[in-house]
């Protein structure tokens, strides 16, 4: 193979290297051109980077291969004519995504054969993959800075696409009491809460809520949110995650299941409650909750800290009537991982904050100021996404 020179310094000349280095041609790259150095640097993807006029005298071999966006071709096609130069190979970003997506369905296709992927047929730049098992589940990839794929890259694929559909933990104690539990559904998933405090040997056909980073010890303060926060931090691959409780159990329809199937919902809350005098007094000033107006006003403070346009919705919403109870959500994994941000920033600093003050709290006070964060959150993003509400079923005592 001869020499060559890639003319073109950016996205599209630096993934044409990739691919060029993909292909075995990493070592025919000369260097890289450009019509005018305006004070860029003199190398680029670790070759020279010079003025074309300057290049193609140094390199009178070398072919020049065109890489950059379509609307410079004419422009630098021009040059080069007067050059004497045309090139040997034109890319531009929709060839570019071509040949990495073409290489991007080989990889995939050879390591994942339980996937199907192709190219989508509504935007070019993107390939589409979906599960056979699975073929509505779609998810799409861009090729242009993610192939050729290592095998950490390619386990990822598998673990979206093969990974379940929706996992609720079912945030349960040894202190609960027993309920007439019917046959769960398969992604119903048993966390034990509090499991740091147990014992007993640790079955595994559960999940416990003290492996990997977790708040286990702190379960008498937050309650069922020990198990979100392992769920938040485990983040199982599967593209709905949610919270049950051991007794409360969300129903969810054909239909609900249908519209998760075709993402065309988002976020599932329980059904709003309403709550009166308004929901500020009720959790912080009536005997209902552990929690109290200190509580709900160094809630504020932290949200503050974190998102001033939060705080003044989160002040003003809770003055009226509505809530949603329980902490049990279900949501896109990436919404939920991100609502786990915001409501832990707050719980851990409101306990960090009573530590540091050596004053003591009740149990399960952050459990509630819990359901008013998640009250908070969904409410102040409603607009943003596509939320359905749904009922719980209580499963009644034995």
């Amino acid at each position: 193979m001869s020499e060559l020179i890639i003319y073109g310094r950016g996205l599209i000349a630096e993934e044409y290297c990739r691919y060029l280095e993909g292909q075995g041609r990493g070592t025919d790259i000369a260097a890289f051109a450009v019509t005018s150095m305006n004070g860029q640097g003199e190398s680029y993807c670790g070759r020279p980077c010079l003025e074309i006029r300057e290049a193609v005298k140094i390199y009178r071999e070398a072919d020049v291969h065109l890489a950059l966006q379509e609307k410079y071709h004419q422009e630098v096609l021009a040059l080069l004519r007067e050059l004497g130069r045309m090139p040997k190979e034109i890319i531009g970003l929709h060839r570019m995504t071509e040949l990495l997506g073409e290489q991007g369905i080989r990889e995939i296709s050879a390591a994942c054969p339980e996937l199907t992927v192709q190219r989508n047929p509504y935007d070019y730049s993107m390939l589409e993959i979906a599960s056979k098992e699975q073929p509505k589940v779609k998810f799409t990839f861009y090729p242009m800075t993610q192939v050729p794929l290592s095998e950490d890259d390619l386990g990822h694929i598998r673990d979206y696409l093969q990974g379940e559909e929706l996992y609720i933990a079912m945030a349960t104690s040894q202190k609960d009491a027993i309920v007439r539990k019917e046959n769960l559904p398969t992604y119903v998933h048993t966390v034990m809460g509090g499991a740091t405090d147990y014992d007993v040997p640790h079955n595994d056909k559960i999940e416990y809520d003290d492996e990997g980073e977790n708040i286990s010890r702190y379960n008498r303060f937050y309650s069922e949110l020990t198990v979100a926060y392992w769920l938040y931090k485990k983040a199982p691959r599967a593209r709905y995650l949610g919270l049950c409780h051991y007794r409360r159990h969300f129903v969810l329809t054909e239909e609900i299941r249908q519209a998760m199937a075709e993402s065309t919902v988002d976020v599932l809350l329980t059904t709003p409650r309403l709550t009166f005098p308004n929901v500020h007094k009720y959790f912080a000033t009536l005997p209902v909750t552990t929690m109290d107006e200190q509580d709900f006003q160094l809630m504020l403070r932290l949200i503050e800290q974190e998102d001033s346009e939060i705080a003044k919705f989160s002040k003003d919403f809770l003055e009226g009537q509505i809530h949603f109870p329980n902490n049990m959500v279900i949501a896109k994994r990436d919404i939920y991982l991100d609502y786990g941000n915001f409501m832990f920033k707050v719980l851990q600093g409101m306990q960090e904050h009573y530590e540091r003050k050596n004053i003591s709290r009740p149990d399960r006070y952050l459990g509630y100021v819990g359901e008013l964060l998640t009250t908070v959150y969904f409410s102040y993003h409603r607009r943003k996404w596509r939320t359905v509400f749904i009922d719980y079923r209580l499963l009644k005592e034995v």
